[in-house]
Parts: structure tokens; C-alpha cells; sequence
């Protein structure tokens, strides 16, 4: 055995304890990801506020606006889809003046028949 026997690298570049530990997080990370996919759903509430129904009703006005940008539509679909744009943000902003379950109610269903006609 010559001098160079002595030399040789070890597995890894990190120590002996670092290279454990380096398992075991990635073992706890994956197991919290696993445990992840068993939580409950009742613990997550969604519950529809004015704000979230402009933001919706923008994103559906976006995707309307680009739907109609590409070209691809006859003229009375631009119709009915202006239309449905128009009664989404008239109900959209009933719902902001005068905050109620029933304006929420009719603003959201308005929205998604905007998203319907695309």
C-alpha cells in the first residue's frame, strides 16, 4: 500500500453526519408532502366577498377580451359575449353597492355564465 491509498476521496464531498442528515430532511420533507394529501377538506372555507367577485369578473372580462381579439368568433357570438360581459359587471358592481348573499349569489352565477359563452 503506497501513499496514495490515503488519498482517496471519501463517497460525498460532505462529512459523514452531514450526508445523514441530508437524508433525513429529504425523508421529512417527503413524508410532509405525503401527509399533505390527507387533510381534511372541511378545514378550508371559501366564502365569495366582493372584492373576490371583481377579481373574478376581471379575469373572465380578460379572457372575453382575448377570446374576441382572436378572431375566431361570428359576429353574433360577439354579441352574446358583450352582452354577458355587460350583465356580469352590472351585477358584479350591485353587488359591491349593496352587499348582500343574494347580490353575491347573482354577481358569481352572472360571472360564470360570462365564463360559459367562451
Amino acid at each position: 500500500m503506497g501513499y496514495a491509498s490515503y488519498m482517496k476521496r471519501p463517497m460525498s464531498a460532505f462529512p459523514f453526519f452531514l450526508r445523514r442528515f441530508r437524508g433525513l430532511c429529504c425523508t421529512m420533507v417527503g413524508v410532509s408532502l405525503l401527509a399533505g394529501c390527507q387533510a381534511p377538506m372541511a378545514t378550508v372555507k371559501i366564502t365569495p366577498t366582493p372584492t373576490t367577485l371583481i377579481y373574478s369578473y376581471i379575469i373572465a372580462h380578460g379572457m372575453a377580451r382575448g377570446r374576441v381579439m382572436s378572431g375566431d368568433l361570428a359576429p353574433q357570438d360577439v354579441i352574446r359575449l358583450a352582452q354577458a360581459d355587460q350583465m356580469a359587471l352590472l351585477s358584479v358592481l350591485m353587488a359591491e353597492k349593496e352587499p348582500s348573499r343574494e347580490s353575491e349569489k347573482n354577481a358569481l352565477e352572472k360571472t360564470l355564465i360570462l365564463l360559459s359563452k367562451l
